[in-house]
């Protein structure tokens, strides 16, 4: 970033006029010579002044932009790195057949293609599809490659209710009067993601009973530009 030079140094001051060792003609010439180089100089004075406002300013924007830059980068460090453990785990990961599992092995659902781990001490028979057992089977992945899925009604075409969402969904909110239901079976440390594109501030999250950040009241998508991904804690709801 480029910042704005200061004003030119002012020009050195003339002789200081002194009554008790100057004649008079030249106390007159030193005089009108040193007042007048004072109007300069309160000149430059209110120009220096001007330059240190606009510094202040330049640097506050340098500092904001630093400071972006570096959240910025924060952020894609933290994605690189759940980029990195979960590309540990799919690689880890086999067909869901079944069978028996013990706690941490992780599978891929036929189903929905996404990978789960087994949440039960084991051994333990496993007869449901993860996808489908939300007891026995927690979901990994990370927010930042959620697959997607676009609302565009206000209510749910099938049911006539809101729209029930599920952990471990991206959801595009695209019609203005969306209704959606968070998961009520959800636990600690599931999340999901709405992003706000439909153009009004109206579409709502229903708390479904539980709690947004320990307030017992729905969430309206308020920005035309929400993007929010929901973790579930054990004490406050979603965060």
């Amino acid at each position: 970033m480029s910042f704005t030079p200061p004003p030119a140094a002012p020009a050195a001051d003339p002789p200081i006029p002194n009554r008790r060792t100057d004649a008079q003609e030249a106390f007159d010439l030193k005089t009108d010579a040193y007042l007048n180089w004072q109007t300069t100089f309160r000149t430059w004075l209110a120009n220096f002044v001007a330059w240190c406002t606009t510094l202040l300013g330049e640097l506050g924007a340098a500092l904001s932009t630093v400071e972006g830059n570096k959240n910025a980068a924060q952020a894609a460090a933290a994605a690189a790195e759940t980029s990195a453990q979960n590309a540990a785990v799919i690689s880890g990961a086999v067909r869901w057949v079944p069978g028996n599992y013990v706690k941490g092995n992780a599978v891929w659902s036929p189903i929905s293609l996404l990978t789960y781990r087994r949440i039960p001490e084991g051994p333990s028979a496993s007869a449901i599809d993860p996808a489908i057992d939300r007891v026995n089977w927690r979901l990994t992945g990370s927010p930042h490659s959620l697959p997607q899925k676009d609302i565009t009604t206000a209510l749910d075409v099938d049911t006539g209710l809101p729209h029930l969402l599920s952990v471990g969904m991206h959801y595009i909110i695209l019609h203005p009067l969306a209704v959606c239901s968070m998961p009520a079976d959800a636990v600690a440390q599931e999340l999901l993601r709405v992003t706000n594109r439909s153009g009004a501030t109206t579409p709502k999250l229903l708390r479904n009973g539980d709690l947004f950040d320990g307030d017992a009241d729905d969430l309206e998508l308020d920005s035309l530009t929400a993007d929010k991904t929901f973790t579930k804690t054990a004490t406050r709801g979603w965060l």
